[in-house]
């Protein structure tokens, strides 16, 4: 039997039937069809306005790192899209599954320098996996099935497809076996798994300090479990790293888990490990510029990498890189050490002594003293125990993400969202938006730099419009802080233009409708931290002032060989 729908209707009903349970965007003239379709939807597939495009895929990047399904958003031709890219941007960078549905200009104008037109595949090519576009109504099956399977095949990744505005009116039919065949999994075949595992295996036999490096990529992969990445540690007396994305691969509390590497917050235990590494088993895409300190920081033996993403074979070549699944090279090199345990006396000395000095910059740390102002080290400490074991938290780019690396423990895959290898400011607010919508009952702290937040601060209002109760810790240091800092550390002192100023945030705060919690001495931390860790109430603004100069605990050395 033949269904006949709207493309408009189609599109919503391709979105319910494969369990995407929201869309944000912003209405516009090339979505008009679209969103009355949506109407009809609307007790299926919710809505969700945002204040901005960007805001809006941001938001659905948000909802699906926590939820390792892809997500999608909706966005008007010309400027919408265009409003969108840096959230694109970021997604692709950090391998996102998400749909971005634009309307488009009428067909008939096409080539025309129309109204709202600009050649948005040729712009938005570099910050997505593919760009489709549903010419006629028949195409909507083939490319919307195709759209999705290509964002979550990896390398995962953002997909755009537009709809002409005179395209949505028009009928498509659809024979009844299309949704009973609608099969969207993209099977991975294990690759050269068994390969990588036999030449780690047979490096092991040798190595005397093994070192795991786990990325995004193997906490994406649906085969992951931790306990077998914590298993292959056990066997091989390694240690785990991670990377910005891989953060949680391995409970951060657990022994072998050294916490994240390289770059923009990594642990000093956790990069001397790596640099002193004899062996280096990569599992994923990150051993890059990132985590290397842009390969200033390098491992003195062998690096072995499994990655599927094409990213891997473009990077300098430190490393024997092997095409497969991260979670099936793991699996397969478990079963090659199976029988195998290895006690690395020496090895776990040796990473003892890097953990207690990186203890010893916490302590410090901890330790400092301010007039008229509370220590963010104390306050990110007083929230990581606040919080629960499952909480998300999501943080922007600035000297503050440091506090989230050093004080604020993570324990499972994609629980911690950042713009990490993009880099991109007015991230974390809006992914935290989705982030929420996604997972309810947990906990979602979004830690945000003045300056990163000011990007953003409009979609305070969608919060409250939409009843989200997420939490925003808001560093405030009246500074481009990052880049303040270089300008003190490496331009003689010449500050120019990265200092700021800030509107009231408590003023800001009761405009919108949310709450507010200054917190300008130690004693007020615990109560301010409780505050943000709790999972329902209403949105909450919590301000930590710090002084220009606080410097979070960090590896300055390689910072700085990075910045040279």
């Amino acid at each position: 039997m033949t269904s006949e729908y709207s493309v408009a209707a189609f599109v919503a009903e391709f979105l319910h039937r494969t369990g995407i349970p929201r869309v944000y965007g912003i209405i516009g003239t090339s979505l008009l069809d679209f969103m009355d379709a949506m109407y009809h939807y609307r007790d299926r597939v919710d809505f969700v306005t945002t204040r901005h495009e960007q805001v809006a895929v941001s938001a659905a990047d948000g909802e699906a790192r926590v939820t390792g399904r892809p997500s999608a958003a909706a966005l008007h031709a010309g400027p919408g899209l265009l409003n969108a890219t840096i959230a694109l941007g970021v997604a692709f960078k950090d391998r996102v599954p998400l749909i971005a549905i634009v309307g488009g200009v009428r067909r008939r104008l096409r080539g025309t320098d129309a109204w709202l037109e600009v050649d948005l595949e040729s712009l938005t090519k570099p910050v997505s996996k593919a760009y489709y576009t549903i010419r006629s109504p028949s195409d909507a099956p083939e490319v919307l099935v195709d759209a999705l399977r290509d964002s979550m095949t990896p390398p995962r990744g953002p997909v755009v497809v537009e709809v002409p505005e005179d395209v949505w009116r028009e009928t498509v039919r659809v024979p009844g076996s299309f949704w009973k065949e609608l099969k969207l999994d993209a099977h991975v075949g294990p690759g050269e798994a068994e390969e990588f595992a036999r030449h780690v295996a047979g490096l092991a036999e040798s190595a005397t300090k093994p070192l795991i490096l786990a990325c995004g990529e193997l906490a994406w992969d649906p085969g992951f479990r931790q306990e077998d990445l914590i298993r292959l540690a056990e066997r091989l007396g390694a240690f785990i790293v991670t990377s910005g994305n891989g953060r949680g691969a391995c409970p951060e509390d657990h022994p072998r888990c050294l916490g994240r590497v390289g770059f923009g917050g990594g642990s000093l235990a956790a990069d001397a490990a790596m640099e002193s590494s004899d062996l280096l088993i990569v599992l994923g895409n990150e051993f890059d510029d990132i985590t290397t300190y842009s390969y200033n920081l390098l491992p003195e033996g062998d690096i072995v990498v499994a990655s599927l993403d094409l990213a891997a074979e473009l990077r300098p070549r430190y490393y024997d890189l092997y095409k497969a699944s991260p979670a099936a090279a793991l699996k397969a090199l478990l079963s090659a050490l199976e029988g195998r345990t290895a006690e690395r006396d020496e090895w776990s000395r040796e990473v003892e002594e890097y953990k207690a000095k990186w203890g010893s910059v916490l302590e410090e740390a901890l330790k400092r003293e301010y007039k008229g102002r509370a220590n963010p080290a104390r306050f990110f400490k007083e929230l990581d125990s606040m919080l629960p074991r499952r909480r998300v938290i999501t943080g922007g780019q600035g000297t503050h993400i440091l506090y989230t690396y050093a004080f604020t423990r993570i324990y499972e895959p994609r629980t911690f969202l950042a713009a990490t290898n993009l880099g991109a400011m007015s991230y974390a607010f809006p992914a935290a938006l989705g982030a929420k919508l996604a997972k309810p009952g947990e906990p979602v702290v979004s830690v945000v730099g003045d300056g990163d937040f000011m990007m953003t601060v409009q979609d305070l209002e969608t919060a409250v419009r939409e009843g989200i109760p997420v939490k925003v810790v808001i560093v405030n240091d009246n500074s481009y802080k990052v880049l303040y800092l270089k300008q003190i550390l490496q331009y003689g002192g010449r500050v120019y233009e990265t200092l700021l100023g800030n509107p009231d945030f408590s003023k800001l705060a009761e405009a919108f409708g949310v709450g507010y919690i200054r917190v300008d001495s130690d004693s007020e931390a615990a109560n301010a931290a409780a505050a943000a860790a709790n999972p329902g109430g209403s949105p909450l603004i919590v301000e930590l002032p710090v002084e220009p100069d606080e410097l979070p605990p960090v590896n300055l050395e390689y910072t700085l060989k990075m910045s040279r």
